[in-house]
């Protein structure tokens, strides 16, 4: 085991030697979305539009029309708002033309597809993503209590709970367990588990956030490593977010191998249940 921490550490540092690219998402929210461009929509216009609809798309009654189709009588549309400008034109004394702009608001009125008729059905595109047994079996060993979330994986120490997007929402099924497995390690420093001062105290400073948003990171790797689903895509992905919160340590990668250290404890704790504690005399022990 300790060749497998050693080894992932190691890259991890390589890829951040070398710089890596920016960290992205890799799963999809089917959050509400325009029916004619196919674009989620953002900000509070995603908040006024999360609705009883099992659809997620949305348009004008224009573009019902325009469509081919029309909405139902007596439906009634839901609020957005744009942000717009107007350009203005001012003649100075010296006879120069100074141009500003204006910015000011539009509001539109839209309906779910389920308002309307004679208008195709949209379905988000599903992915025919399959459980990998053994990642799935190290994901549910110590029975964590996972519920499903359609847009944001997290842990929530309150609830003791990790949420979950579905397996078909992400782009392959070892960013399913890579996702899950960096939920899974937060889930570790629980008060009931391993206490781990940076996911106690989580919201009080941000150099706790950012060491433990590396532990998570890390421990996914480790994992992934163990279940052979690691591949040059999620080590990518892994160091990517990892320099993203290397941030508030100015870069400095030997942070990385504080981290290290306590996602070796979480994924001990995963695969055997035992906690790794200090002895008076240094050595480690299990408890």
């Amino acid at each position: 085991m300790k060749d497998i921490f050693s080894v992932v550490t190691g890259r991890i540092i390589a890829q951040l030697e070398k710089g890596v690219v920016p960290w992205r998402r890799t799963w999809s929210s089917n959050g509400p979305t325009s029916y004619q461009t196919n674009k989620e929509y953002q900000g509070i216009n995603a908040l006024i539009l999360q609705d009883t609809y099992e659809s997620p798309y949305w348009l004008t009654f224009r573009q019902a029309q325009k469509l081919g189709g029309s909405v139902r009588a007596g439906e009634k549309g839901s609020p957005i708002v744009f942000v717009d400008s107007m350009a203005q034109e001012k003649t100075k004394a010296d006879g120069t033309i100074e141009i500003s702009y204006r910015r000011f608001l539009k509001y539109y009125t839209v309906f779910n597809w389920e308002q309307t008729k004679n208008l195709p059905e949209k379905v988000p595109v599903g992915r025919e993503n399959a459980t990998i047994p053994q990642a799935e079996e190290i994901f549910r060993r110590r029975n964590p209590l996972i519920k499903h979330h359609d847009s944001q994986p997290s842990f929530r120490p309150g609830e003791d709970c990790i949420y979950m997007p579905g397996l078909d929402q992400f782009e392959d099924s070892g960013a399913y367990y890579s996702t899950g497995f960096h939920e899974l390690t937060h889930w570790t420093g629980g008060r009931a588990r391993l206490a781990r001062p940076e996911i106690v105290n989580y919201h009080q400073r941000t150099e706790y956030r950012s060491m433990e948003e590396l532990t998570a990171e890390i421990g996914a790797a480790f994992l992934c490593q163990i279940c052979a689903i690691d591949s040059p895509e999620t080590l990518q992905s892994s160091s990517a977010y990892i320099q993203s919160w290397l941030k508030v340590f100015k870069g400095d990668t030997k942070i990385v191998m504080q981290a290290s250290k306590q996602a070796r404890a979480a994924v001990e704790f995963i695969l055997s249940g035992q906690k790794v504690i200090k002895t008076e005399a240094g050595a480690t022990a299990t408890a």
